[in-house]
């Protein structure tokens, strides 16, 4: 009877694990026969495009990132448009030698190319029409950093420079806007095109060389050759071990493991920092809720009365005045009474500090457990950021938090990018302040102010001409 027992249970279990198997299976097939590859893996819905991986920042490690991996998308991967030496190559050439220069632009890893307006313009026309297809499909939900990634990956750009463009061609239609680019000045951004371009096509001829003919990233620089510790990189294998497999097999993870960040990566999406409040802890709550009630008791304190009789008596409230920020009334020599207005009040801003853990944090360092602790600090992202304004405390903005000395470090393509992306935000408020804009140049005013000092010159002339022909202006 226990046999039988046992072999019950045993057979319980069986279709327990055959039942998980079975899910995890149809899992597993319908994910990898019907799903495409190509589609974006983001929670986020206006991610369409499944970007790939490019070339990581070199010196991600030693601008304070070391606790994060590099950016995948940092610049895109190269694509031998110039056939120039290899990196390994160029990194392992000999340091001592009789020349003083590189013998070609192959040896030296240069490319030249130049971004010409055409280029600009169509980055700036792509980037136009992601903005307004987004901002259609998705209700108003909008992302400008996943917009310039995507446009850097089809032009083969980084997003920076991406960034850079479209600032720079928003800077330049609202100058046509307000009227403060002249013709002469695209006939010489037209004529410098044609020199570089012109000097790029003799430099490949003279060496002999293929030329790119588009603009390239640079493929290697002074900031790739940077090695501080090699051995700190370096990896102990054994001879059973075949190098070149375990080198091939490190390459795969490492792109699967960019790829899977590529893929998780939560993009900013596109709000005004002054409707974002900071992050503060449930001690600067309890700090605001209580200070609020003290200056309002505080304030009441200070109400005036106006002058009337029956103020003191009724105890309106209209018959009384406060003091800041409210206005109030000013009296003349003569008795005349005025309604002022105050003007607009400062903002004072602070930061709390909990003493407390700051002297634990200094124990800790001296103990030599800095390593938990500035992994603590960096955890707690909270600004503790507090705003007086009109009597009233509250927590900061973001945009009041970028604006003091202890502001968070700022992200590079955010900045690069921020003005145009403040117009488009404000682009209800005004409709010309983002796209294309009417061409107003300068020289139309002059010329036109021209013609009519020369118009009203002929005028004159011929009015005189007929006054000599009419013999001093009599009548015929």
């Amino acid at each position: 009877m226990a046999s039988l027992i046992n072999l019950s249970q045993v057979a319980k279990k069986a279709q327990i694990q055959t039942r998980h198997v079975r899910q995890l299976s149809s899992k597993l097939k319908l994910k990898d026969d019907n799903e495409n590859k190509n589609a974006p893996r983001n929670p986020q819905a206006f991610v369409k495009v499944r970007l790939t991986p490019g070339e990581g920042d070199p010196l991600s490690k030693f601008r304070g990132h070391a606790h994060r991996k590099a950016d995948p998308t940092y610049r895109p991967r190269w694509r031998h448009k110039a056939n120039i030496i290899s990196k390994e190559d160029f990194a392992a050439r000999p340091t001592v030698g009789f020349d003083t220069q590189f013998d070609s632009l192959h040896d030296a890893a240069v490319v030249l190319s130049w971004l010409n307006e055409t280029q600009r313009q169509d980055v700036y026309q792509m980037y136009l029409s992601m903005m307004v297809d987004q901002d259609n499909e998705f209700k108003g939900t909008t992302s400008h950093e996943y917009v310039m990634r995507v446009i850097a990956e089809k032009f083969h750009l980084s997003p920076r420079r991406v960034g850079a463009i479209v600032q720079n061609c928003h800077d330049e239609e609202q100058a046509y806007r307000n009227g403060e680019i002249s013709k002469d000045q695209e006939k010489v951004s037209a004529w410098v095109d044609t020199k570089i371009q012109e000097l790029i096509d003799d430099t490949y001829e003279t060496y002999e060389e293929k030329n790119p003919n588009e603009f390239v990233e640079p493929p290697i620089g002074g900031a790739d050759m940077i090695n501080v510790s090699p051995a700190r990189d370096a990896v102990t294998v054994e001879d059973l071990y075949d190098v070149e497999e375990l080198e091939q097999e490190a390459v795969v993870r490492e792109r699967e493991e960019a790829q899977l960040l590529i893929d998780q990566k939560v993009y900013i999406e596109d709000v005004h920092a002054k409707d974002i409040t900071s992050k503060a802890n449930a001690e600067c709550h309890k700090l605001i809720k209580r200070a609020n009630i003290e200056f309002k008791d505080l304030r009441n304190s200070f109400k005036r009365s106006d002058g009337s009789d029956n103020s003191s008596d009724n105890g309106a409230e209209n018959d009384y005045e406060y003091t800041l920020p409210e206005g109030g009334q000013r009296e003349d020599e003569e008795g005349n009474i005025t309604k002022t207005e105050r003007r607009e009040r400062w903002k004072w801003v602070a930061q709390t500090v909990n003493t407390r853990e700051e002297k634990n944090v200094r124990k800790m360092k001296k103990g030599g457990r800095r390593k938990g602790t500035l992994r603590k600090k960096n955890n707690d992202n909270k600004d503790n950021t507090l705003v007086e304004h009109d009597g009233v405390l509250r927590v900061a903005t973001m945009e009041e938090v970028s604006g003091v000395a202890w502001k968070p470090i700022r992200n590079p393509i955010e900045h690069t990018y921020g003005g145009v992306k403040a117009s488009w935000l404000s682009r209800k408020h005004d409709r010309k302040g983002w796209g294309r804009m009417e061409r107003k140049y300068v020289e139309e005013e002059e010329e036109n102010a021209e013609e009519e000092v020369e118009k009203s010159e002929g005028d004159a002339e011929v009015a005189s001409a007929d006054v000599d022909a009419n013999g001093g202006g009599d009548k015929k």
